[in-house]
């Protein structure tokens, strides 16, 4: 199995292991003064923070300096999809369970419904989402997760790495000219290029290195519904497809470019992907009119906002 699909096993809804929301000022993390991780998730005597319920980040590519979006869920142990009842929580950040917290940063449960969009798992129609956190030093770092479920505080963690920089080309860099392949290289059979069901050609009629020459801007969906084991590639494919209308009339252009070479997990990971270094998927990327990269979204993203920044690719 590729590198590619490896990781993504890690991912749920396009997810992976935890983090969390802007606000909050940011602690030294050997600092003692304030509330623990190990306090704050009602294991105060524990050198480790070990809780029943499991944080799964919608990502791998998180690099020190760096203020993101992360997309999580919470689970518990029978896999079921915990929500909390007013559609908040706090994600909190730390070095050691003994280490002082920093956070909280706000979290916001968002949904990620639309028309024709479809999930595998019913409770998988909505993700938790944290903005603008900001990421702390290069290391393992642990993330813990309270919220009010069903009237009671639950607390949720797990483990993740901060990388020493991104591994995926940065908002503001020039989008990679890899060549992704169209309906004209598969003589007009899109089922030799998507796996996506139903099967829409219109994301499939233009490459990346021609709309960069053309200077037309717009989103690409690194996607394989058919073989993600995130279970969430056909849903994100499906949100591209509602922005896509949404924008109808507008110069943005809309690709979803598969994972493996001919559709073939035993093939390896596409030129493609290689050529944007993505460790996991799925992504989307959106790029304005000058090739730059204004936006990206590991794993989940709403159509709304997935709308908005394309919206403003047109007139960056």
């Amino acid at each position: 199995m590729s590198r590619v699909a490896v990781r993504s096993t890690l991912l749920l809804i396009a997810c992976a292991v935890v983090l969390v929301a802007c606000g909050g000022s940011q602690q030294p993390a050997s600092s003692t003064a304030g509330p623990t991780l190990a306090s704050i998730a009602g294991t105060p005597d524990a050198s480790t923070v070990v809780t029943s319920n499991l944080i799964v980040l919608g990502g791998t590519d998180f690099p020190t300096g760096k203020t993101i979006r992360i997309p999580f869920q919470v689970f518990q142990k029978d896999g079921k999809i915990l929500k909390p009842d007013d559609g908040t929580a706090e994600l909190y950040l730390g070095a050691s369970a003994t280490s002082a917290a920093l956070g909280p940063y706000p979290v916001k449960q968002l949904s990620l419904k639309g028309e024709g969009v479809t999930f595998d798992r019913a409770d998988a129609d909505s993700i938790m989402v944290a903005v603008e956190v900001p990421l702390p030093a290069a290391g393992a770092w642990t993330a813990v997760v309270t919220m009010k479920v069903a009237g009671k505080t639950v607390a949720a963690s797990n483990q993740f790495s901060v990388l020493p920089k991104e591994a995926t080309p940065a908002i503001g860099a020039t989008a990679p000219t890899a060549r992704t392949p169209t309906l004209k290289d598969v003589g007009g059979d899109g089922t030799k290029i998507s796996t996506a069901q139903p099967l829409d050609t219109t994301l499939l009629s233009d490459s990346i290195p021609d709309l960069l020459a053309a200077q037309r801007p717009f989103v690409v969906a690194f996607a394989t519904p058919r073989f993600c084991t995130s279970r969430i590639c056909g849903p994100i494919v499906d949100i591209v497809k509602n922005v896509q209308r949404d924008l109808q009339g507008t110069e943005m252009a809309f690709v979803h470019a598969e994972i493996f070479t001919d559709l073939n997990p035993a093939k390896g990971t596409a030129p493609w992907v290689l050529a944007w270094a993505l460790p996991t998927e799925p992504w989307v990327f959106v790029v304005n009119a000058q090739g730059v990269i204004t936006a990206k979204f590991e794993g989940a993203v709403t159509q709304s906002e997935l709308e908005a920044a394309a919206r403003a690719a047109l007139t960056a």
